[in-house]
């Protein structure tokens, strides 16, 4: 029927079969050493929300980019803000960041921009072909936030 597992957590502790999932199909005998088909294990499903955090995350560690004027999820400075839309195994990313004052506008969003396709692509396996950054404000030297 089910998966066994150990039942009271001990070495020699007595087992019972897990419990069956509504709708969980039973599993098929496998040979052992067989190869399992990449269809017959599965398929993550990776939201929006995470793609939207990697973006972020990856903005803050880029030189140049400065916190927003906002508060952040845990009462910090905001990093960055993102939106990803997702169609398959392609996310589209609108970022918005404050750079720090004075930088080369165009070839710092084109880093990020790269930095920020390159490692959502290494994380998720999904496809960057946009990043649309918007400079929310520009930072002097010395000024937080």
């Amino acid at each position: 029927m089910g998966a066994v597992v150990p039942a009271g957590g001990g070495e020699g502790a007595a087992t019972a079969p897990a419990p069956q999932v509504p709708g969980q199909r039973a599993a098929r005998p496998a040979r052992p050493g067989a190869p399992v088909e990449a269809g017959a294990r599965g398929r993550t499903a990776i939201p929006a929300r995470v793609v939207e955090k990697i973006a972020v995350r990856t903005a803050a560690e880029q030189p140049g980019v400065r916190p927003l004027g906002g508060r952040g999820p845990f009462g910090g400075p905001e990093p960055a803000r993102a939106q990803a839309r997702l169609s398959g195994g392609t996310a589209v990313i609108r970022l918005t960041v404050a750079l720090a004052y004075p930088v080369p506008l165009r070839s710092t969003t084109a880093e990020l921009r790269a930095r920020v396709a390159g490692r959502v692509e290494e994380l998720t396996g999904m496809q960057v072909p946009r990043v649309d950054i918007d400079v929310a404000g520009l930072v002097r030297a010395g000024r937080v936030g």
